[in-house]
């Protein structure tokens, strides 16, 4: 994970605004109080700029729930690719819940300093879209 520093920590807007400024960005990993804007930054998808934002008031699925922009970073998610006969599948079952996903290989991979310069430069642009 590398972070980029920016003006937009600490920028406010609603969730409808937000969504609509950030064009190929896509809420992530999110519950009503915190969550992330993505942005794939590669074509494996395992490379993301992202935005977390933390809600100030509402609830995030809401249109005009008020959100607070924090620092942005770069992520590298590494993934298992193939076939994987023993993941899991049926340990939790008594739960009634199963496993249908790979651990990753490495959540936070080292990151091609050309990713981290994609990502400040669409960071660079936001900061002038949202200023």
């Amino acid at each position: 994970m590398k972070t980029i520093k920016s003006s937009l920590q600490g920028t406010k807007g609603t969730f409808g605004y937000l969504r609509e400024a950030l064009p190929n960005f896509t809420l992530a990993n999110w519950d009503y109080e915190h969550g992330f804007f993505d942005r794939v930054l590669d074509d494996r998808n395992m490379v993301f700029l992202r935005l977390p934002v933390n809600v100030v008031t509402g609830e995030l699925d809401s249109e005009d729930a008020w959100l607070e922009i924090g620092e942005p970073f770069v992520l590298r998610h590494v993934y298992q690719t193939g076939v994987e006969e023993d993941i899991g599948y049926m340990e939790p079952m008594v739960s009634g819940v199963m496993n249908q996903f790979q651990e990753p290989v490495d959540k936070d991979a080292q990151i091609d300093p050309r990713w981290i310069r994609k990502a400040e430069a669409i960071v660079k642009e936001l900061e002038n879209r949202l200023a």
